[in-house]
């Protein structure tokens, strides 16, 4: 690491809200397999690898404490919720993680699904870093700090709606139901901007329908409305 990188991490160590023992470590964090071919300080694998189990630890500790009346799988409804993928590429983000990491193109930071991937390996890795920089209650620390806000909001309807679709499917599951099914009905506008629409039929009969600008999309809005209409979750 140049001596110029090192000294500008400390920008970043004050957006995460720790000051690393050893930079080095917070660097390689950052470090994509396909930067470090010619390098021997290696990529964030290892420590992606460390923060992933950290950070599955250390949410299901705050759950435990934050919900001491919910059983095992409502808690681990809300962990799956909590450490999901799109919300640890949603706190890289945040941090601006992305802006300090080394690949060794620009595209795995211009595809989208690539882009998204890469931001939650960075979150993980960086709490690994910590994790050894700092040792457990650092990291315990940083991820309550991330996601302290999300916690105190978590409650049914809020897992419910983050994915209808699955949250349905469990409840068919759960009460010996048929699964719902999802029937195309139309596609309209033109075809540089498409909208699907489908309905829901579940037990023989249209529940609900939704649309949107891809199918998943309208899948997942007749999910919703049939969640509030069938009275599996209120109104907002």
């Amino acid at each position: 690491m140049t001596f110029n990188r090192h000294d500008a991490l400390e920008e970043l160590e004050d957006a995460l809200g720790y000051q690393f023992n050893d930079r080095e470590l917070l660097d390689r964090a950052l470090r994509h397999g396909s930067a470090v071919a010619a390098q021997e300080e290696g990529s964030y694998q290892r420590l992606e690898f460390l923060g992933d189990a950290v950070l599955g630890y250390a949410a299901a500790k705050l759950l435990f404490d934050a919900f001491p009346r919910d059983d095992e799988g409502a808690l681990t409804r809300k962990r799956a919720h909590l450490v999901r993928s799109a919300k640890l590429a949603e706190r890289a983000a945040l941090l601006g993680l992305d802006g300090w990491a080394e690949v060794g193109t620009s595209e795995e930071l211009s595809r989208g699904r690539e882009r998204s991937a890469l931001l939650e390996d960075l979150f993980e890795a960086v709490v690994g870093s910590i994790a050894i920089d700092g040792g457990w209650d650092a990291a315990f620390d940083f991820v309550r700090d991330q996601f302290e806000e999300e916690i105190d909001d978590l409650d049914e309807r809020t897992l419910a709606l983050a994915d209808p679709k699955s949250s349905l499917q469990m409840i068919a599951q759960g009460r010996g139901l048929p699964l719902p099914q999802y029937r195309e009905v139309g596609v309209y506008g033109d075809d540089h901007r498409p909208r699907w629409a489908f309905e829901l039929i579940w037990d023989g009969e249209e529940v609900a329908r939704g649309e949107g600008v891809s199918k998943r999309e309208a899948q997942q809005q007749a999910a919703r409305r049939a969640l509030v209409r069938l009275g599996f979750v209120p109104e907002d």
